[in-house]
């Protein structure tokens, strides 16, 4: 071999070793430093606070129309977000409505959780997915379910700015006829 052969694949590897083993490669402990972490709880809850605030709401169900309050708090260490419901009476049909629900995030499962109670007695619990612009939610039971679960969710909550959301859904029969809620909300 050639002596500027020689040196030319000696500069080559100085080089290379160079660039693979310099302070500006990441070393496998700056990667595995730089990996993504699970979402913590406190960082969910901030990624929501654009609902906390009172809000207006209309809403549809088949041909019922109406219109209703809703405030979202953080609750309970700020782990928790607050939803308290004032849905005036219907006319000769049912009194003022009251609710409460409280959505966490469950940083194990990495999954949002909610729990609704309103003063009919009516109860409900979801689970909840992120769709990066809200949430998908899957109505849940405590007990055996009379239907089988479907893969769809039952609502969405669509964040259309930092002062207006929609949901759409669920869907279920009422009067004898299959109806969908849907509800549009815009910051007070």
């Amino acid at each position: 071999m050639k002596p500027c052969m020689i040196l030319k694949i000696v500069v080559s590897a100085v080089i290379l070793f160079t660039l693979t083993f310099s302070s500006g490669a990441p070393s496998v402990a700056q990667d595995a430093s730089t990996a993504q972490k699970p979402a913590t709880a406190q960082q969910e809850l901030a990624s929501v606070d654009y609902l906390v605030g009172n809000w207006s709401c209309e809403h549809t169900v088949g041909t019922f129309s109406g219109k209703y309050k809703t405030t979202y708090s953080k609750a309970l260490g700020g782990l928790w977000l607050k939803q308290i419901y004032d849905f005036p009476p219907e006319a000769g049909k049912q009194p003022a409505i009251t609710a409460e629900a409280l959505m966490g995030y469950d940083e194990r499962r990495q999954a949002w959780v909610r729990f609704f109670g309103n003063s009919l007695g009516q109860y409900f619990a979801m689970r909840m997915t992120d769709t990066g612009n809200g949430w998908a939610w899957k109505y849940i039971s405590f007990f055996k379910r009379m239907t089988p679960e479907t893969p769809e969710p039952d609502a969405t909550l669509t964040k259309k700015s930092d002062t207006q959301y929609m949901i759409d859904g669920p869907s279920y029969e009422k009067d004898g006829t299959q109806v969908t809620e849907h509800h549009s909300c815009h910051k007070l």
